[in-house]
């Protein structure tokens, strides 16, 4: 995929991953690498309804996300489903963080860092990839080996 930012051509792709707890995926979108985060999050969300049966979406209690996806309209997005929002504020930010969890936000996020680390440094072969449809194939066939190794 090939996508223009204004001023240059970007190449490559970018994943949105939505894991459970342990790491392991639940939802795997991709886009060019010139879009933003932000506007891929409703796509995310609601590709895990796709794959995660009722039970499991019942148990879904918060949402951790970086702070490129601090904004209004992904927080009332979240909050809409119930589902508390633990997005740390941008600098820039000028609304209050009423967000419960806050504190647990750093020993909560290393499950979607080991998720890349597994994919990255465990399955070499998907780095090396440059047709986008081959690399989200590899990325689906990965995901599947992590949930038969857990």
């Amino acid at each position: 995929m090939i996508g223009f930012d204004g001023f240059k051509r970007i190449i490559g792709t970018k994943l949105h991953v939505a894991v459970d707890g342990t790491g392991l995926p639940i939802s795997i979108v991709m886009s060019p690498a010139d879009i933003h985060d932000s506007t891929k999050f409703a796509d995310v969300m609601e590709s895990t309804s796709d794959f995660a049966d009722d039970s499991m979406m019942e148990q879904m209690v918060s949402v951790y996300a970086d702070k490129g996806y601090d904004s209004k309209s992904i927080r009332n997005h979240v909050k809409s489903r119930n589902i508390i929002p633990c997005i740390p504020l941008r600098k820039n930010s000028r609304t209050a963080n009423d967000d419960a969890g806050k504190d647990s936000y750093n020993r909560t996020r290393f499950a979607v860092e080991r998720f890349f680390a597994w994919l990255k440094n465990g399955f070499h072969r998907t780095r090396y990839e440059r047709n986008a449809g081959n690399y989200l194939g590899l990325v689906n066939i990965t995901s599947f080996l992590m949930y038969c190794r857990v």
